[in-house]
């Protein structure tokens, strides 16, 4: 049987059975005896898994689809997968051409970034953090491409270096774009900014006002900025540089002392802004899994960013070399290593990665029917944490279509667990987001992972 006739079986049975397939006495019931013995089930599988160490993530790209659009913020102190550290390097351009020819005095400038509420990681609300900015002493170039590992340059000394407390309130906002203030409220960090770098930013306009019209001579006097957390906690940000909102916001008053805001803001084309990532496993659970060497663990573990990625293998299908597969469920259970702490969230999506013919990771074919179909991978693939009849937490997923795949050939027999942000299915979702999971492997003593496939002999 040829990949598109199984895919179609594959499709109309994971659609009528779904639900019902996780008891396997239901599957064929409506045939007749003579048909009835062409259907067969087994769930018998050993499952290996075991812990990797990640490479660093594209986290820019010429490309608009493989930018980020949510940026982490933070250095965050997990007991399990150890510290954590994401940074951003960020361009910015004027908005506009300014007018500070009429400019009479200044009063503030204020960088201005919009949270994304739903990246926030770990314990955050009320919590004490600190945010350096630093000046960029390179130029970043908007048509390569830029890794997580890659450490940008940037000068030492902070411009400055902002002690505040994280919370998901909105904060009021007054802006001046016209001659009356304009206020409106939103979730955002305000980080002011020394007026010597006002001074500059206004000065160079006098010295050379073609910097305002030309990127390139923008772009030379002001790199742009490096942000770091210089403070440790249990939690992560997530901030997002698309915001009409965002930018760094000049205020001055004219010569008729009205107030005025000149912005330079972030999402411009023309400019650059990628995620550094760092993670130390020293002294960890997850350290001590990666070292043992055992591709078989009872314990394996998956993180988002460029983090631990857990990695499982099938066992020898070819039993199965002669059927369609009609349903195929894996089953992962959570370890609770924590007992009970609610720090640190299970991941709320799972995705899995595999081999393809020409050596390339991409997602499993489930994954992509249902994105390119704009199903709602909950319900097609899924893939979220939720609660079995013994109240034990798991992850189930529908891997009909790659487990076929394995069979024919046409997929490596090993694939890898991540998290992604937001249903987002993308080569660099898992960059924005910090959550990770603690699950069971095949050999595990109570909860060993589980795959049930149900087929019809050919």
């Amino acid at each position: 049987m040829n990949l598109k006739s199984v895919f179609g079986l594959s499709a109309l049975t994971i659609a009528l059975l779904y639900a019902a397939c996780s008891d396997p006495t239901i599957v064929g019931a409506g045939l007749l005896d003579e048909d009835r013995a062409d259907i067969g089930f087994t769930d018998t599988f050993t499952l290996r898994a075991d812990t990797e160490l990640s490479e660093p993530l594209l986290t820019y790209s010429p490309f608009a689809s493989l930018q980020l659009d949510r940026f982490l913020f933070g250095k965050m102190n997990d007991p399990v997968f150890g510290r954590s550290a994401a940074a951003i390097n960020m361009q910015f351009l004027p908005s506009g051409t300014p007018v500070f020819e009429d400019l009479n005095s200044i009063d503030s400038v204020v960088l201005v970034l919009p949270y994304t509420l739903s990246a926030f990681y770990g314990k955050t609300e009320g919590e004490p953090f600190s945010m350096g900015v630093f000046n960029l002493q390179e130029l970043l170039d908007e048509d390569a491409e830029y890794e997580s590992g890659r450490k940008a340059a940037f000068d030492p000394m902070p411009l400055t270096d902002y002690a505040f407390t994280a919370t998901q309130d909105s904060l009021e906002y007054v802006d001046y774009l016209g001659t009356e203030p304009d206020t409106t409220s939103f979730p955002h960090l305000r980080v002011p900014l020394p007026l010597s770098f006002a001074d500059s930013l206004v000065s160079h306009f006098f010295a050379d006002s073609m910097a305002y019209t030309d990127t390139d001579i923008f772009l030379s006097a002001f790199p742009g900025f490096h942000l770091e957390s210089t403070s440790e906690n249990e939690g992560m940000l997530g901030i997002t540089l698309l915001s009409v909102r965002a930018g760094i916001h000049l205020y001055y008053r004219d010569s008729s002392d009205t107030p005025r805001r000149q912005l330079y803001n972030f999402n411009s084309p023309d400019v650059v802004q990628y995620a550094e990532f760092e993670h130390d496993f020293t002294g960890t659970p997850v350290a001590d899994a990666v070292a043992n060497g055992v591709a078989d663990d009872e314990v394996f573990y998956v993180q988002g960013m460029a983090g631990a990625r857990g990695k499982m293998k099938l066992p020898d299908l070819s039993s199965l070399s002669d059927v369609a597969i009609n349903q195929a469920e894996l089953d992962v259970y959570v370890a609770d290593l924590e007992e009970g702490d609610t720090t640190f969230e299970h991941a709320m999506q799972l995705v899995l990665l595999t081999t393809d013919s020409d050596g390339e990771e991409v997602f499993i074919d489930d994954v992509i029917v249902a994105d390119s179909r704009n199903l709602q991978l909950a319900e097609f693939f899924g893939g979220v944490p939720e609660t079995n009849e013994e109240g034990v937490l798991h992850y189930r997923m529908s891997i009909s279509n790659y487990v076929q795949m394995v069979i024919e050939g046409e997929a490596s027999d090993e694939f890898y667990f991540i998290p992604i942000f937001n249903n987002d299915v993308s080569e660099v979702k898992r960059a924005e987001t910090a959550e990770r999971a603690t699950l069971c492997g095949g050999s595990h003593p109570e909860y060993p992972a589980t795959l049930r496939v149900t087929f019809t002999r050919l």
